[in-house]
């Protein structure tokens, strides 16, 4: 299959499964199934990265469910795994940027995309 393939339909399957969660944990109060969403996102993107660096996940399985899945679950599992990355090869001063910068901007973003079209 070719690899745009596999990444829609992992992230339909992830997108899928984020919103049944969503639908039945979010709170007024408090957003626990986007919390439970990304966690387990995360640590998903994780496991499957190790499996990936020993040679047990064939590219067709990074498509599918590191970009596909958890990328339709989650973006913020793509984020995690960019910036452990950066600290596996030692770039700490980008990773604080690159974090400052994604967390910083994308509340700054969310707020002026508010703001423009309230």
């Amino acid at each position: 299959m070719r690899p745009l393939l596999l990444v829609a339909l992992g992230g339909a399957a992830g997108s899928a499964l984020r919103f049944a969660v969503q639908r039945f944990l979010n709170l007024p109060l408090f957003s626990w199934g986007t919390l439970l969403v990304n966690l387990l996102g995360c640590a998903l993107i994780g496991a499957l990265w190790a499996l990936s660096a020993r040679g047990s996940l064939s590219g067709t399985g990074r498509h599918l469910l590191m970009s596909g899945f958890c990328g339709g679950f989650t973006t913020l599992s793509a984020f995690t795994l960019e910036s452990n990355a950066l600290l596996q090869q030692g770039r700490a001063a980008t990773f604080f940027l690159y974090t400052l910068a994604t967390v910083g901007g994308g509340m700054l973003a969310t707020f002026a995309g508010y703001k423009i079209f309230q």
